[in-house]
């Protein structure tokens, strides 16, 4: 067993004696720098104190694909990219100065005829009039980052679309019931703590059934576009107009009472007044308010309710007229 244990003793001492002379060895400089340049998976590069090459190591010649002898004496102005002169001669400027060069990035034109995006990061020597360099291909994570960019513009823009088609009404591209909803939900919550009043203006198209049955649901749709347009174009950019379903449109208006009022008489007056194809065509208008202190536990249900009942007053009044809920409430 002590014998055993002897010769163990015997092999680990020669062992570590080797050992320890191999690394003295390597210590007192006795290893390659060369084969360390040659072998580095990075560019490696040795250039003077203007920018002209000097010594490059085989992963640097591979990654722009001219021949090595073609490259030495390559100046850093050589194969760049124009719209990287100015930005690189700046860096080259402060290398002179002895200022470290740290992650810098852009363009040279290689022997595939492609334009190559480099990470730099040198070192000046002032003393020896020397630039050591080290650099990085990333051509394919900057596409791969453009890429990115590209698929999430896209997928902004499609979202954009989608929440457009969601809140649209197809065919007169006014805002929908389900967006108008919303949108007069935030304007009557806002208004209320500025304590400001709007008005509800619910539009109907009069006769519009025997219009559709005498002229075709192509005919009609072509008259809900028109009337549409003409409502666009009448109302306010800050005005708030939609289709509510069938033949009915809803405004809502940062109005008051009056003023709403005017307003309901000039939606009328202009759809009575327009030229139509086939026959002439009328609207009528209900009226509510909000105001300012008076109706300010009033919800959206409440107002667009009052305009509705406003507005069947005026159907049954005869049509092609407007009629304010207070005046109902007055009678």
């Amino acid at each position: 067993m002590l014998r055993k244990k002897y010769f163990i003793f015997r092999f680990l001492n020669r062992f570590f004696k080797k050992e320890t002379k191999r690394f003295g060895e390597i210590s007192e400089g006795n290893y390659s720098l060369d084969k360390f340049f040659d072998l580095s998976l990075d560019m490696l590069c040795i250039a003077r104190l203007d920018g002209f090459v000097l010594r490059i190591n085989p992963t640097f010649q591979r990654a722009f694909g001219w021949s090595s002898e073609k490259l030495m004496g390559f100046g850093v102005y050589t194969f760049l990219h124009p719209e990287h002169f100015e930005s690189t001669n700046r860096v080259v400027e402060d290398l002179k100065r002895g200022k470290p060069l740290i992650s810098f990035q852009n363009r040279y034109l290689c022997a595939d005829g492609t334009y190559k995006h480099f990470s730099w990061t040198a070192f000046p020597d002032l003393e020896e009039g020397l630039i050591y360099a080290i650099a990085r291909d990333i051509s394919e994570s900057i596409e791969a980052n453009q890429k990115i960019n590209q698929l999430a513009v896209e997928l902004k823009t499609a979202n954009c679309k989608l929440f457009e088609q969601a809140s649209t009404d197809p065919l007169t591209q006014l805002k929908n019931r389900r967006a108008f909803d919303e949108e007069f939900d935030r304007l009557i919550h806002s208004l209320k703590h500025k304590k400001e009043t709007l008005s509800v203006l619910m539009i109907d198209v009069d006769h519009f059934k025997s219009y559709n049955d005498r002229f075709g649901h192509i005919e009609g749709d072509r008259i809900l576009i028109e009337i549409a347009s003409l409502l666009s174009k009448t109302l306010k950019k800050n005005d708030i107009l939609a289709r509510y379903g069938g033949e009915e449109f809803i405004v809502v208006l940062t109005d008051n009472e009056e003023q709403a009022i005017i307003t309901a008489e000039t939606l009328r007056t202009t759809i009575q007044d327009h030229r139509w194809e086939k026959r002439s065509i009328t609207i009528s208008i209900g009226i509510s308010t909000l105001g300012i202190t008076s109706d300010k536990n009033k919800s959206t249900k409440d107002l667009i309710n009052e305009a509705d009942k406003a507005l069947y007053e005026s159907k049954t009044k005869g049509r092609n007229r407007f009629t304010h809920f207070r005046n109902l409430v007055r009678l």
